[in-house]
C-alpha cells in the first residue's frame, strides 16, 4: 500500500514517468524509505490496469529508451483518499530497529555498549541531516513542501536518542 500511496500522491502533483517517480522518492525520503525501482514500475503497471492511471505520451532522450508519462485519474484519486485513510488509520508504528531490539539481551555487556555508542552517533548524524532538510522546507513554498514529514522524522530520532541514552 505505501508504494501505491507515494505513487498516486506524486502524480496528483503532477505527470511524471517512471524515473521521475523514483528521483523524487529519493529527494524527499531518501534513506528513510526503501522502494526498489522494479517496485515502481510493477506499482504504475498495477495502476494502469485498474484504471487509477493512464498513460499520457512517451518522451525519447538520446538514444535511451521510450519513457511512458503517467497522469493520475479520477478513480485513481478517489482510490488515492481511500488507501491514504486506510494506512493513516490502521498503521501502527514500528520500525525496522524494533526486531533488533527485542535480541538486545543476546548481546554481551561489551557488544551492548559498542551498539548503544554507534547508534548513538548514527542517530545525532540523522538529526543533523533532519536538521538541514528542516531548513530547507522552511523556505519552501506551495505543494512540494514537506516539513511536516521531517518533523516527524525529526521527533521519532530525538526520542529514539533519549531512550537509547537511557540506557548508558
Amino acid at each position: 500500500m505505501k508504494i501505491e500511496i507515494t505513487i498516486l500522491g506524486l502524480l496528483l502533483e503532477g505527470n511524471l514517468y517512471g524515473y521521475e517517480i523514483k528521483k523524487k522518492i529519493v529527494e524527499r525520503l531518501g534513506e528513510y524509505v526503501d522502494i526498489k525501482f522494479g517496485s515502481i514500475y510493477y506499482a504504475i503497471k498495477k495502476a494502469v490496469d485498474n484504471e487509477w492511471v493512464k498513460r499520457v505520451g512517451t518522451e525519447k532522450d538520446g538514444g535511451n529508451p521510450e519513457r511512458y508519462i503517467y497522469q493520475i485519474l479520477p478513480a485513481g484519486r478517489k482510490y488515492y483518499k481511500k488507501i491514504l485513510k486506510q494506512y493513516f488509520d490502521q498503521t501502527m508504528i514500528h520500525f525496522d530497529i524494533d526486531i533488533v531490539l527485542m535480541f538486545f539481551n543476546t548481546l554481551d555487556a561489551e557488544q551492548k555498549e559498542v551498539f548503544i555508542d554507534e547508534r548513538k552517533e548514527l542517530l545525532k548524524n540523522k538529526l543533523s541531516e533532519i536538521k538541514e532538510k528542516i531548513d530547507i522546507e522552511e523556505k519552501k513554498k506551495g505543494v512540494e513542501k514537506n516539513l511536516h514529514l521531517y518533523t516527524y522524522l525529526e521527533n521519532h530520532v530525538k526520542a529514539e536518542l533519549n531512550w537509547i541514552k537511557s540506557l548508558e
